[in-house]
């Protein structure tokens, strides 16, 4: 157990934690209050063993050890109970009174306890005080000729008084003790639900699970309906800085390969792969470049809405030929500077076949004369099979994954889809991050070879052609994504 992972142990299940101890608590409170209050009362006996004894000898000192004990017996038996019942006449049984007092003695001593439980703590003395009087009266009858009268017996030592402080319930120790043991039972909890987990906590696991750098750690996911408002607007928010140096480091890793087409998606559902694609295109827009944003989610379309579009007509549209319009007919300027948008269109029943055309190819390189960069917003990569044509058809491929949802297993199998049909994966987008993880992409795997520029063009022409097969037998075995391709 390293430190990381009690970090995030701490910062993930500390709420849990301290509900769980404090709800535990409160209930131990809850009953401890609701609990009628017992009161007790004690006396304390001292057992006589004589007065001919003039110096202690080890005789001695046994016979009064025996007898505290034979005493402290009597004190237990029932006739003494049905006894003081009936003299104090007391609503309960002899074994209801017999539970609730205790006899004890002290060790090394010749001192007997009498201790009675009850509701009523002047009942509680009475009690006590009357099993010790009993006792005494009745010492002659039970223990005839062992003593001679007034030299050997019992002597009250202290007798039993009324104490107002209740002896139980302890509501104070029951309230510490209910929240130290929910504490620690709900860190017992935490702690194995963290183990079973298998989401992705971090930049530093999602570069391992992923084989792939981190270009970002991001914060939560912006509130929907004012998203644009404040992409547009708010620079100084959490996550503006974040996005900004999403956008550095992606051009820095395609600095070396001309890319014109950037596909963004996700290894499972998320809402975070419209965020980045939008933000993403805002910044490389501020950075003085043309950028074009289409919506490759055909099934629902949804980025129309980020800028107040309509999104009747879009790329739907354009793969199925409806108007045969030229793609730039479908562009929809958006209130950010210099950023165009092919909405989706009306939803498709079937966007594989729609996608599975050169049409599609055409269309993104029709777009690259409009615009210095195009990127697709695109759905999942592991529910929807078109996304995997998208990705082939573009240059290069960012995965979005978000801590604490997206599973190592699922960003794992992605990675391997990607990597089997060869296509570039430039990076990893974490969203959802804690503020303490914003640095953790710095911690990445070292990048690996992959194909080239070169190699790529081929492949999208080989693609466009109908030639894949053909063109993946002629591709060399151990090609891997990775960070960042080079030429060959």
């Amino acid at each position: 157990m390293d430190g990381r992972f009690v970090r995030r142990l701490l910062r993930r299940q500390w709420r849990a934690v301290v509900a769980g101890g404090g709800l535990v608590g409160l209930l131990a409170l809850i009953i401890s209050v609701l609990q009628t209050p017992v009161y007790q009362a004690s006396t304390t006996l001292l057992v006589n063993q004589g007065r001919g004894v003039a110096a202690p000898t080890y005789e001695s000192v046994l016979m009064s050890q025996q007898l505290t004990r034979t005493y402290a017996e009597l004190l237990k038996k029932r006739p003494l109970y049905e006894m003081v019942i009936a003299n104090l006449k007391l609503d309960a049984s002899p074994d209801h009174l017999m539970r609730n007092v205790r006899v004890s003695t002290i060790r090394d001593t010749q001192l007997i306890v009498v201790t009675a439980y009850d509701r009523s703590p002047q009942r509680a003395a009475s009690i006590a005080n009357e099993l010790v009087r009993l006792l005494r009266e009745q010492d002659r009858q039970l223990l005839t000729g062992a003593y001679v009268s007034g030299e050997r017996g019992l002597s009250v030592v202290e007798p039993a008084q009324p104490d107002l402080v209740p002896a139980r319930p302890k509501v104070v120790r029951n309230t510490l003790l209910g929240l130290f043991f929910g504490l620690l039972g709900m860190a017992g909890v935490a702690l194995v639900r963290e183990y079973v987990d298998e989401s992705i906590k971090d930049g530093y696991e999602a570069a391992q699970a992923v084989g792939a750098p981190v270009l970002a750690v991001v914060g939560a996911r912006t509130a929907a309906g004012n998203a644009q408002r404040q992409v547009v607007d708010d620079g100084d928010s959490a996550n503006a800085e974040s996005y900004r140096m999403l956008a550095v480091r992606t051009r820095s890793v395609l600095a070396d390969n001309p890319v014109r087409s950037l596909l963004v998606t996700s290894a499972e559902p998320l809402a975070d792969t419209q965020d980045v694609a939008v933000h993403l295109a805002v910044v490389y827009a501020q950075l003085g470049q043309r950028v074009v944003l289409v919506d490759g989610n055909l099934r629902q379309p949804a980025l129309h809405s980020w800028f107040d579009l309509h999104g009747d007509a879009g790329l739907h549209d354009v793969l199925t030929c409806a108007q045969n319009l030229p793609v730039y007919r479908y562009l929809q300027p958006t209130s950010v500077a210099h950023v165009m948008l092919l909405p989706g269109g009306k939803p498709a029943m079937h966007p594989l076949t729609l996608v599975n055309t050169p049409r599609l190819s055409e269309s993104i390189s029709a777009l690259c004369q409009h615009a210095d960069l195009i990127i697709v917003a695109a759905p999942t990569l592991l529910n929807a099979a078109e996304t995997l044509i998208l990705a082939q058809r573009t240059d290069a491929t960012l995965l979005v994954v978000r801590a604490e949802t997206t599973a190592r297993t699922a960003a794992a199998a992605a990675r391997a889809i990607l990597e089997q049909s060869h296509v570039w994966l430039a990076g990893v987008v974490l969203t959802g991050a804690p503020d303490d993880d914003r640095t953790s992409f710095a911690r990445v795997p070292a990048p690996k070879a992959t194909l080239s520029a070169v190699s790529r063009k081929r492949r999208r022409l080989a693609l466009t052609n109908g030639e894949e097969e053909r063109y993946r037998l002629s591709i060399p075995a151990a090609s891997t994504v990775s960070s960042r391709p080079s030429d060959q």
